[in-house]
């Protein structure tokens, strides 16, 4: 795959779910039930980013992800989704930390800017509120600006 964008996502969904009685932790397997459930091939995300700040991964590197339609970027971009709704809740900091660290690394293995890393929203034509609206994205921006110079 010719990766040109990364893109921010999170899964708009509580971080545990009730599963034979009790509280359980939402995981990859699980969002995965859930894209199959829509008739997807697989998980949409390439990786899935955990509250406690680890990277889980998703669908192959070497498949187009099915995380957003516009702007082509299921075939250019890769998906990265947070577990939790954004929309509702802060960005555990644990969990900031493990998608700045995986952001760089893919941008490094892809020589890819700054710029080419967006949040779902900010990709022109879609009309979403993804990654929420408490997603920090000037941090998320500096801290990537910090790995950058790093590394």
């Amino acid at each position: 795959m010719d990766w040109q964008k990364i893109v921010i996502h999170h899964t708009a969904s509580p971080t545990e779910v009730r599963r034979s009685g009790k509280n359980v932790p939402v995981t990859t397997t699980m969002i995965r039930e859930w894209h199959l459930s829509k008739g997807w091939s697989d998980i949409g995300y390439h990786f899935v980013i955990m509250p406690d700040g680890r990277c889980a991964e998703g669908r192959p590197l070497n498949r187009p992800g099915a995380h957003c339609k516009v702007g082509h970027r299921n075939s250019i971009g890769i998906g990265i989704c947070l577990v939790g709704d954004f929309s509702e809740t802060e960005v555990p900091e644990a969990q900031l930390v493990g998608l700045v660290n995986k952001v760089v690394q893919l941008m490094v293995v892809y020589r890819l800017k700054l710029g080419d890393v967006e949040l779902h929203r900010d990709v022109f034509g879609a009309v979403t509120e993804c990654p929420g609206r408490y997603f920090p994205a000037d941090v998320f921006r500096k801290e990537l600006e910090v790995g950058m110079s790093c590394s």
